[in-house]
């Protein structure tokens, strides 16, 4: 019999779905039997507008005299920050990292051969609809710069708690829906919640965005959040 009841609660808990009125009837009336529950899942989900973009770019260069190596990184520097400035990025939006600097030696000895040096400028805007314009001008560097990389923007949702609180309880809304419908096919109700487990959370990709469809999760403007929950009530059997 528990055997029986695995496989009809999990078929349930699987799909999700209701299925024909004679098999929930049949499937509820072996619950019934055992312990008067049902087990249900809840899932909620939600589109999302991220509310900050950010850009990277990525400055290197490599020279055995260090010095050289600076200077390379500078002029570049310079460039994007014109570039900033040109295009009315305000200061506050971006800022300029530290040189990481990098030796490399030759063999097994202490001297080195030359120095790789790394250099990064991020731009961190609220105002994201502007983000794509300020990429595609910095872009347009790498055509006049070696060594400079720029980042395709990546986008994210900083108040992204409240949203898990509020698909949580839409969730938890969902799969009491579910259970009552489940029921109601074989004339049952739902009494009190025994057991609320909340799954897993996640940031799914967004196609509705068709300009970003393709992009992976980080690199899209729009976050599909979805949580599930999983819920667990006694049956009301006075009829």
């Amino acid at each position: 019999m528990k055997k029986v009841q695995f496989i009809i609660i999990s078929t349930i808990l699987a799909f999700g779905l209701i299925v024909s009125g004679a098999l929930i009837s049949n499937a509820l009336d072996k619950i019934n039997k055992s312990e008067n529950r049902i087990t249900v899942k809840g899932v909620a989900e939600r589109r999302i507008k991220a509310d900050r973009a950010i850009v990277n770019v990525i400055l290197s260069a490599k020279n055995k005299d260090i010095e050289e190596a600076k200077k390379a990184i500078s002029e570049k520097e310079t460039a994007v920050i014109e570039l900033l400035d040109l295009i009315k990025v305000e200061k506050e939006n971006y800022n300029v990292q530290n040189l990481k600097i990098k030796p490399t030696y030759i063999g097994e000895s202490n001297k080195i051969s030359d120095y790789q040096i790394l250099q990064t400028i991020s731009i961190n805007m609220k105002e994201i609809d502007k983000i794509d314009e300020i990429y595609e001008k910095l872009f347009e560097l790498t055509l006049k710069f070696n060594n400079l990389e720029v980042i395709k923007p990546k986008f994210y949702i900083t108040g992204i708690e409240k949203y898990k609180k509020d698909l949580l309880i839409d969730a938890s809304k969902n799969a009491e829906m579910r259970a009552f419908e489940m029921l109601k096919v074989n004339n049952g109700r739902i009494a009190e919640l025994k057991k609320l487990t909340q799954g897993q959370f996640e940031i799914l990709e967004d196609k509705e965005d068709v300009k970003r469809s393709d992009e992976p999760v980080e690199n899209q403007m729009y976050k599909k959040l979805r949580s599930v929950v999983t819920a667990t009530y006694s049956i009301d059997t006075n009829k």
